[in-house]
């Protein structure tokens, strides 16, 4: 069994005899931040909470829980529908003010009515919308189940909480994949040794993962990105031709397309074919300039004649496996 370090025993005990201990046990939990709403005569209501969770898709619940003692817990007990919106990273000050005593916790909050009245708050990252569908005892709580009517989603990243404190998404290094691949020199391989094929693996491999930082800063994943290019080489391609060309499954390819038609990047035509909209056409062209610049960082120093040669094999390896009986062979 490999060797693995103790965490240092902060505190442990019954939690019915030191609640507070109990809570900061709780706190190691990490979760993202809600704006929990709802509509009520003298107007509108609103708390923040990290109890939100999915709970069934079909039919399509979550669920969410408000203490006794809140201030707010008449207003939900008796409300016909409620609101989730699952906060981004840049609205802590949402989260503070409807976490406060104020008596006014909606001024100089943007918003708007959703269904039944429930607030929508604006710059969320997701939004859903729900009627009340039961409410069930949980002790100091009660717990809500709301049905899902309504649901919308943003690009962004999620505010998290966690041991007291707001956090942010951050990849986990041990996932990065520049750093989860074995290279030939760490088992005393020399890169001269390696087949011209493993090379090339190698070098695909790397690139992309050193170039998804781009990526992710136009919110884009790779299969995303791999679309985007080819629906800008190849305008009104259908969707199985989409796929034979950028090497995913259809599984992959399915669930880049329905994100970036939710973006308006893309659209399909009567006859079915897939093509990009005028913003698609910007992202497209924005990734490409950033593809420039990474090469221009990536190849300084090395001559250009080299370059030029290296691109000529490339193409004619390409081309010789994309076209097997029409290569010349000539020398």
């Amino acid at each position: 069994m490999k060797d693995s370090k103790i965490p240092e025993l902060l505190e442990q005990g019954n939690p019915a005899e030191d609640p507070k201990k109990f809570r900061r046990t709780l706190g190691q939990f990490a979760t993202g931040v809600t704006a929990i709403t709802t509509a009520t005569p003298e107007g509108p209501v609103g708390v923040t909470a990290n109890s939100f969770s999915s709970l069934s898709l079909d039919p399509p619940l979550v669920l969410w829980s408000i203490a006794r003692t809140s201030r707010s817990f008449e207003a939900f007990r008796n409300s016909s529908h409620f609101a989730v919106s699952i906060l981004a990273e840049n609205q802590i000050d949402v989260s503070q003010k409807l976490s406060s005593s104020s008596e006014d916790k909606f001024s100089d909050l943007e918003w708007n009515a959703g269904i039944g009245g429930s607030p929508i708050i604006a710059g969320a990252l997701a939004t859903i919308e729900c009627v009340t569908e039961t409410i069930h005892d949980g002790g100091d709580h009660i717990i809500l189940v709301g049905r899902v009517l309504h649901h919308r989603r943003f690009a962004g990243k999620p505010l998290l909480y966690a041991q007291g404190q707001y956090g942010v998404v951050d990849e986990h290094p041990a996932f990065r994949a520049a750093d989860s691949i074995v290279t030939p020199t760490e088992h005393g391989q020399s890169l001269e040794e390696q087949p011209l094929t493993t090379l090339l693996y190698l070098a695909h491999h790397y690139s992309s993962a050193a170039f998804d930082r781009h990526r992710r800063e136009e919110n884009i994943s790779l299969a995303q990105s791999r679309i985007l290019s080819e629906l800008k080489r190849h305008p009104r391609l259908s969707k199985q031709a989409l796929t034979d060309r950028v090497y995913l499954t259809e599984e992959k390819v399915a669930d880049a397309l329905a994100q970036l038609s939710e973006r308006s990047h893309v659209e399909t035509d009567s006859a079915g074919l897939l093509s990009l909209t005028e913003s698609g056409h910007a992202l497209a062209r924005s990734i490409r300039r950033r593809v420039a610049a990474y090469e221009a960082e990536q190849f300084a120093g090395i001559p250009v004649e080299r370059l030029a040669i290296t691109r000529d094999v490339l193409i004619r390896f390409i081309d010789g496996l994309a076209n097997p009986n029409e290569t010349d062979h000539a020398a």
